[in-house]
């Protein structure tokens, strides 16, 4: 709570009683700011609310273009309302208290975007995920529980063109918000799909949360990783079984007792 008055601070009653020597809009209890002050924080919440308020005006009508079936005629339109919602997320509206919710209205059409057969809207989809990973940081994961299925699943897709999309969105995610409560999936991904691109990629992945992630983060889930970097250096997909030694190699000097 923030008091306010005309004159800043405050002052104690004069012990001779002679209330003529107080200054006059100046507290006698508790510290105040003074009324210029009080007009620049007012005006700066007002700004705030209006900025808010705008954010969500601008989201209904992107969310309003979204909510339409993917085809020949929409898919620009649905490509156009994903690029103003990264520029949305770039001009800082991820820091009011309702955008995570507002966000989670439109993930399923952002999953749907991700796992397009349009490479351009897809390459759409995976940099607003990716921005929204830049932006927030740990803030995202939240929404990585929410998208990081649709994104995993271009990761092993037989065109190399999403593969490789797909790997370096989620390297990018990794390397921003951490991810951890998704690390389990990835370990599972590395040494049990039976997909070999699935599981070269998420060596690589793999490599990223042991790189990145903290030591508390990753402390949870050292056996799954174990499991994962064992079965990778026998894959029988030479790329995974390279990357696999290199993460082995940033494990042990992170966690030396083990």
């Amino acid at each position: 709570m923030i008091e306010s008055n005309l004159v800043e601070g405050n002052q104690s009653i004069p012990k001779d009683g002679d209330l003529s020597k107080l200054v006059y809009g100046q507290s006698i209890t508790d510290a105040c700011v003074n009324w210029d002050d009080t007009v620049t924080m007012l005006d700066g919440l007002c700004e705030a609310c209006d900025k808010a308020s705008d954010f969500e005006t601008k989201f209904r009508t992107l969310l309003t273009k979204l909510d339409v079936v993917e085809g020949e005629e929409t898919w620009q339109q649905i490509d156009g309302a994903l690029k103003n919602l990264i520029s949305l997320v770039k001009a800082d509206v991820t820091k009011y208290d309702t955008f995570v919710p507002t966000m989670k209205q439109c993930a399923k059409f952002v999953n749907a975007s991700v796992l397009s057969e349009r490479t351009r809207l897809s390459a759409t989809a995976l940099s607003l995920v990716e921005e929204l990973a830049r932006q927030m940081e740990t803030r995202f994961q939240p929404l990585a529980d929410l998208l990081f299925p649709s994104v995993m699943k271009t990761c092993g897709r037989a065109n190399k063109v999403f593969v490789t999309r797909g790997v370096n969105c989620l390297t990018t995610v990794i390397t921003y918000a951490h991810i951890p409560d998704q690390i389990p999936q990835i370990c599972y991904a590395a040494h049990s799909d039976p997909s070999k691109t699935v599981r070269g990629s998420a060596t690589k992945l793999l490599m990223s949360l042991v790189s990145c992630c903290t030591v508390p983060e990753l402390t949870p889930h050292l056996a799954a990783v174990e499991k994962a970097i064992a079965s990778g250096v026998v894959d029988a997909n030479p790329d995974a079984r390279t990357t696999t030694r290199q993460t082995y190699e940033i494990f042990i000097k992170r966690f030396s007792n083990r």
